[in-house]
């Protein structure tokens, strides 16, 4: 099995609105991914991959979005690919029974794009493993007063990690990955302890 890290940016009109609860309600103006890094982490080949992809369904492009990840939409209008073939690339740079590493609800908001686009899937299993399992295994105190996610900027600030800009995909994945080096994890943690769930690609 394989193990790669993943981060998204995606289209989100309030801050609350990181928490997934309302996605199908949001058809209007619906949360679709912009930005999307991919790598590979314990193999010497370092594989990765740094995906922008045009909206299509947005009747506007969120001022707040401009502002968190520095994307403009004139950007992505230039550079962005469609959904549907950043999902063939995706398909294809991981191998099945892969275990992705994230820290959120990569997978739902994933699966949401993909059911967005009216995209069939290929049926590939691959399994996503929750960066906050691994705190709360390691660092159960982080959750006290009720706290139920760490984001990547309190990670960084929490564990003195290196500086770099919030809402980047690339920055978020490096920082997840830095903090797997520093603590020394070894990738046998990641099959042993099994908290991932199955997800079809």
């Amino acid at each position: 099995m394989k193990i790669f890290v993943i981060d998204t940016e995606y289209l989100s009109w309030k801050s609350n609105e990181q928490d997934f609860k309302n996605l199908k309600l949001n058809l209007n103006n619906p949360p679709e991914i912009i930005q999307i890094y991919i790598k590979e982490i314990f193999s010497f080949s370092k594989r990765d991959i740094l995906l922008f992809i045009k909206p299509r369904y947005c009747k506007k492009y969120p001022n707040r979005i401009a502002k968190l990840t520095s994307i403009k939409k004139s950007f992505l209008d230039k550079k962005g690919i469609s959904f549907v073939d950043a999902y063939k690339i995706i398909s294809k740079f991981v191998p099945k029974n892969s275990i992705i590493i994230s820290n959120g609800n990569e997978s739902k908001i994933l699966n949401f794009n993909i059911k967005l686009n009216k995209i069939k899937k290929i049926r590939k299993i691959i399994y996503f493993f929750d960066f906050n399992d691994l705190l709360k295994l390691f660092y159960p105190w982080i959750f006290k007063n009720r706290i139920k996610f760490i984001s990547i900027a309190k990670i960084k600030k929490i564990f003195n990690l290196k500086k770099t800009k919030n809402h980047n995909a690339k920055n978020d994945v490096m920082t997840l990955v830095n903090f797997i080096k520093k603590e020394k994890i070894k990738k046998n943690f990641f099959y042993k302890n099994k908290l991932f769930h199955k997800f079809i690609l």
